[in-house]
């Protein structure tokens, strides 16, 4: 499977593979590879909750006859692919047995990138995945009504969740009236039109469902 072509979820805080050679050689520099060439980077899935889905360095690879052969990296530079930048990569999610051997580093990542309780379970609510940015999986599209005018879509961060309510942060400032702007926290809901769910802002906080 592509990268491009595997839910977030699946690579999420995983030891992912990621086979691309013009992708591993751009990290060559920072590679001790003692001259050999690598095919592949093995990585560990985590979500930036400003930059979006994003593969943590650990190493070079050579996949070839099978085997799988691994190469430090320099780990005083930053070492990091986002999902984008990896989109025609083959991935292959690796056993927990390889999180064992850079469980300090993991932690670090986790560490460093973790986000409050409430926002991560936003994150395992399956009835958002339709909506989810491909690359930014915490930003959902979200339907923008006005009895006066057009309707609007617009990028709505999560940030937690309250039985059949939503919140999240505003991304664009809207071009109609809405009584809100970009930065303002709002709340939103799965609601019907017709035989289509959609994302839809709810000014009165009422209505709406995940279920």
């Amino acid at each position: 499977m592509k990268v491009e072509e595997t839910f977030f979820r699946e690579m999420y805080h995983r030891i992912c593979l990621l086979t691309d050679t013009d992708l591993a050689r751009k990290f060559i520099d920072m590679l001790d590879m003692e001259g050999e060439v690598p095919d592949g980077l093995l990585t560990y899935g985590y979500i930036d909750k400003d930059a979006g889905f994003t593969f943590g360095i650990f190493g070079g690879a050579q996949t070839s006859l099978g085997r799988l052969k691994i190469f430090p990296i320099n780990y005083k530079k930053a070492a990091l692919v986002r999902r984008g930048g990896a989109a025609a990569a083959d991935v292959k999610i690796l056993a927990d047995d390889y999180a064992l051997a850079f469980r300090d580093r993991i932690q670090m990542f986790n560490d460093m990138y973790a986000v409050d309780a409430a926002r991560e379970e936003t994150r395992f609510i399956k009835n958002l995945d339709a909506f989810r940015h491909p690359d930014y999986p915490d930003d959902v599209v979200v339907y923008f009504l006005s009895a006066k005018d057009s309707p609007e879509l617009m990028w709505v961060r999560c940030l937690s969740v309250d039985e059949n309510l939503l919140t999240g942060e505003l991304l664009n400032e809207p071009t109609k009236n809405f009584g809100c702007h970009a930065g303002d926290k709002i709340k939103f809901g799965v609601a019907q039109i017709g035989e289509q769910n959609i994302l839809l802002y709810l000014p009165a906080a009422e209505g709406g469902s995940l279920e």
